[in-house]
């Protein structure tokens, strides 16, 4: 059974130990400092003294968080998205705040939410459009909130949080948070709407506020899929489709004071062309030998394009230095990537990219040796038969060749800890 209202739950967050696991939580996820300038780690040196700080400052009802740092994150399409980074003490405090409100929160959220839950995860939400699409709902409403966490009407905010909460100190402390002065650039603002990207209670919070939408999509019977402020609504008919997209948008407008992106939001047909969600492009296609419908997904163009700059970034060509070294640097981008887009029609991408980002590897392993009698003295060790042709040693033309490949093998790469995107795949597979 659901309670229906919470009064006093301020004292929780005054507990020492749930101040010491929120630590371990924000300790673990990392992060820049904020606007003090103080590290994860300096905080830690003085761990009991920090937290007993916080904690008499809660209690004394004396705390009050320090201005949120602004940055600017590449977006990958020229545009810049903001992003908030607290300070190490203030994400102590929203983590607490999260841990106590959010077992409040999650027995009434639907399942068509999957972002930034426990038990809940993209992959999840990337099957359930798979399934739809599978089941006929093949007209799809893309959508995009413009600015979304930009945009949050506090007051409508705090009036969803206090229909499950009344404790007047929680809200007051929430309502502390999201009118924080940000600092960037051009001094000090306070913020009259929307709510950091970057701190710790953002993520629920912005759940908290679409919870409504995600109700009322669902009790019309619209198949509803949302990931945070992305999400997608599937229809059987482009009639169907036609009106949830001007239903949804006026009540997203009226009710909640958001607009719909007026070029990001489209009604798709599935089986005439791809559409993207999180990162993946879906479409369906004619099996003629089979005479049904499958639905095709993976990475879609602007992930994979996003991921091999990350990949010539570290591989640059004019470095000098070992395989190994550059190996280590790949493994967590190599494992990270294949394991969120393993799950889609990736075979023969993965393939492709494995060959190009070796061949990387070799170039750079080339250019280190610097001379060409190492090449020639390690093809007579290895027992090569063929004749040695001299080569340039930063020529990327050569980075393929037959003597290369001889040298730099399956084995050789092996030995220097090579991780593959197929290898990632096939224990997601197995």
């Amino acid at each position: 059974m659901v309670r229906d209202k919470w009064y006093t739950l301020y004292g929780h967050l005054l507990s020492f130990n749930r101040l010491k696991k929120a630590f371990r939580k924000v300790k673990k996820n990392g992060g820049a400092p904020g606007t003090d300038g103080q590290t994860i780690e300096q905080f830690d040196d003085d761990i009991i003294e920090n937290l007993e700080e916080i904690k008499e400052e809660l209690q004394e009802k004396s705390y009050h968080p320090s201005p949120v740092k602004r940055v600017y994150i590449d977006k990958g399409n020229g545009e810049k998205r903001p992003l908030g980074i607290p300070t190490v003490k203030d994400r102590v405090v929203q983590q607490v705040l999260k841990d106590v409100i959010e077992p409040i929160f999650e027995p009434i959220f639907l399942e068509c939410s999957y972002g930034f839950r426990p038990e809940m995860s993209a992959h999840m939400a990337i099957k359930q459009v798979k399934e739809y699409l599978k089941e006929g709902y093949v007209w799809v409403v893309d959508a995009d909130i413009k600015s979304y966490f930009d945009t949050i009407n506090h007051k409508l905010l705090i009036d969803a949080v206090a229909e499950k909460i009344s404790d007047g100190s929680i809200l007051n402390l929430i309502g502390m948070f999201l009118e924080s002065e940000i600092k960037d650039g051009e001094g000090l603002t306070i913020p009259e709407m929307g709510t950091p990207q970057g701190g710790v209670i953002s993520p629920l919070l912005a759940n908290i506020y679409l919870h409504k939408f995600d109700k009322e999509m669902t009790e019309r019977g619209h198949k509803l899929v949302r990931y945070a402020d992305d999400w997608i609504i599937l229809k059987r008919t482009m009639l169907a489709g036609r009106r949830i997209m001007s239903g949804a948008k006026a009540y997203l407008q009226e009710e909640l004071k958001l607009k719909m992106h007026p070029k990001k939001s489209k009604l798709i047909d599935a089986r005439k062309e791809s559409f993207e969600f999180l990162g993946y492009y879906f479409r369906i296609y004619e099996d003629k030998g089979q005479g049904k419908d499958n639905v095709i997904f993976g990475p879609s163009y602007k992930s994979i394009d996003k991921f091999k700059d990350k990949i010539r970034e570290i591989t640059r060509r004019n470095q000098t230095t070992s395989a190994k070294a550059i190996i280590d640097r790949l493994k967590p981008k190599l494992r990270g990537w294949a394991n969120y887009f393993g799950i889609g029609y990736v075979k023969s991408l993965f393939s492709k990219l494995d060959g190009w980002i070796k061949r990387r590897i070799r170039m750079i392993q080339l250019r280190s040796w610097k001379n060409p009698g190492k090449l020639v003295a390690i093809l007579k060790n290895k027992g090569w038969k063929g004749k040695i042709k001299r080569i340039s040693m930063t020529s990327w033309k050569n980075s393929s060749c037959q003597i290369v490949h001889f040298i730099m093998d399956n084995e050789w790469f092996q030995d220097n800890g090579w991780v593959s995107l197929t290898d990632v795949r096939q224990k997601i597979m197995s």
